[in-house]
């Protein structure tokens, strides 16, 4: 009987996902199972799919949420590999009470978060989404897609990691004085380090760069937005759920918050008239969750998840969350 791991592997694209060489190279550690699914795949399913898998390696296209309801079901799972950074989907206490190891993809993406980050501020302050729906009829030719300069403006960035600190050298570049507020206390080179409060009062633009945590409240709601400069304009390329939909509407509509931009889809944009009329107006403006998706960021990407899994298979995790 062969004592090889047997790993299962679920992408978008199944084998054909992979180089030759990757493919090549998890075939030679494990038994491997190379899996395709577009979309999310129902716990029942996916229980058939992993039910002989030592290891896997998931996607969040496939696999949006990890947690104890299916894993349950999984005893001789010992290693699940993301290709994802943030865990925020996924029930990290669970798995390390079940004694289940977790890889992620810690540093693969944070140069196109951040210039994404810098993209959001630029078409916000510059109306360059207003703009372009001007120009096509979208919107009435007299809406004004008055702007402001970035240069001489304070950025407030929530948390300095690997991106939030990208984004302070990229910011200091267009010439903006950077206040940061870091948990862990993490600084930066010519980051002036404040307290979350004075960093909501004074700055002209927030990006938030922290993790969402796992069913955790939103961290900005409407006790945090009240406290914000009059006329800033908040970034959010790291989580969604960091921010209270309804508080974010609220403060716009008061005119606290100049606009609102984040990776993802905007949560009640079908469901509260005000957010449909403020991204119709260009003061929200949403990327669908694209931040990451990049050509460098693919090939890092698939490289270090077959590192990931093939540690996993191997005994020799890379990469523990």
């Amino acid at each position: 009987m062969s004592n090889r791991s047997k790993a299962v592997v679920i992408t978008a694209r199944g084998r054909s996902t992979f180089t030759e060489t990757q493919a090549a190279r998890l075939e030679r550690i494990a038994d491997v199972r190379f899996l395709s699914a577009e979309k999310p795949i129902p716990p029942d399913d996916l229980v058939d799919l992993l039910k002989e898998a030592d290891v896997c390696g998931l996607t969040p296209r496939s696999v949006p949420s990890i947690d104890g309801s299916w894993l349950s079901r999984l005893p001789k799972l010992r290693g699940i590999a993301v290709f994802a950074t943030g865990v925020d989907y996924i029930d990290t206490a669970w798995l390390r009470e079940r004694g289940i190891a977790l890889s992620h993809l810690p540093e693969y993406s944070a140069d196109s978060v951040a210039e994404h980050a810098l993209g959001l501020m630029l078409t916000m302050s510059r109306r360059i989404h207003l703009s372009q729906d001007r120009v096509r009829g979208r919107v009435p030719p007299v809406t004004s897609v008055l702007g402001f300069e970035l240069r001489g403006k304070t950025l407030g960035i929530v948390g300095l990691g690997r991106i939030g600190s990208r984004v302070a050298e990229l910011a200091a570049a267009f010439g903006m004085r950077v206040l940061a507020c870091d948990p862990r206390g993490r600084s930066a080179t010519g980051v002036r380090l404040v307290s979350l409060d004075e960093l909501l009062a004074s700055s002209d633009i927030i990006s938030l760069h922290m993790p969402a945590k796992w069913q955790g409240p939103a961290a900005f709601g409407e006790a945090e937005l009240a406290r914000i400069k009059n006329g800033a304009t908040l970034i959010n390329v790291a989580r969604c759920a960091l921010v209270d939909p309804y508080a974010v509407v609220h403060a716009i509509e008061e005119g606290r918050l100049r606009g609102y931009a984040v990776d993802d889809l905007f949560p009640i944009a079908d469901k509260d008239e005000r957010a449909a009329r403020q991204i119709a107006e260009g003061r929200l403006l949403q990327s669908g969750h694209t931040a990451w998706y990049s050509v460098e960021v693919l090939e890092r990407g698939y490289e270090t998840w077959v590192d990931n899994i093939c540690g996993l298979a191997s005994g020799e995790p890379l990469n523990l969350v």
